[in-house]
């Protein structure tokens, strides 16, 4: 019996090793959520998706990226009542057929973000960087993290911002002139 058990024990190692890699996965995906969990809790992205797509319906995002634009600035000023609407209806229309999509992708993103994890790191490394953030240091830099990043992208808007500007203004004229090249302007899709 014992000769039996040892070889099928030997028969089925093959089978034993090939499996433990699945089983370190496991453990490394369950350390990795710790550390998706930790870093990016999903009520804060659901609530940080729910104020986006909240500006979105008001029309917000349209009226920024329109904003670029001097014709649509002097429309605005124009016509404020009529084109506060418009951008009400067109941000319901953004909302309505991106939200869906967005609520979805945050929901992957998270898996997407623990599979890389878990590929990238050991279970041990996950596990300590899990436990530093639960540290005081590691506490202080998640609740900062958002402020650093703002902090910085104003400074590099104000260190930046006017020579992109300029730059993007010096260069507009050519790229309509090129874009003129294609041929005579398309009315726009109804």
């Amino acid at each position: 019996m014992t000769i039996l058990f040892r070889a099928a024990t030997l028969a089925a190692l093959p089978a034993l090793l090939a499996a433990q890699p699945l089983l370190a996965q496991t453990d490394a995906k369950t350390a990795a959520a710790a550390v998706v969990d930790i870093t990016n809790p999903m009520p804060r992205s659901k609530a940080q998706l729910d104020a986006q797509l909240a500006a979105m319906r008001k029309g917000e995002m349209i009226r920024a990226a329109l904003n670029q634009n001097p014709g649509f600035r002097a429309l605005a000023q124009q016509k404020p009542a009529e084109v506060n609407a418009t951008m009400a209806r067109v941000g319901a229309m953004q909302a309505d057929a991106l939200g869906p999509i967005q609520r979805e992708m945050l929901a992957a993103s998270r898996q997407a973000a623990i599979d890389i994890y878990a590929r990238d790191f050991t279970v041990d490394e996950l596990n300590a960087i899990t436990a530093f953030y639960k540290t005081p240091a590691g506490a202080k830099m998640l609740a900062r993290q958002p402020a650093v990043n703002a902090e910085v992208a104003k400074t590099m808007q104000a260190k930046f911002g006017p020579r992109v500007q300029a730059a993007e203004k010096a260069v507009g004229p050519k790229i309509d002139a090129e874009l003129r090249k294609l041929g005579p302007q398309q009315p726009p899709a109804k």
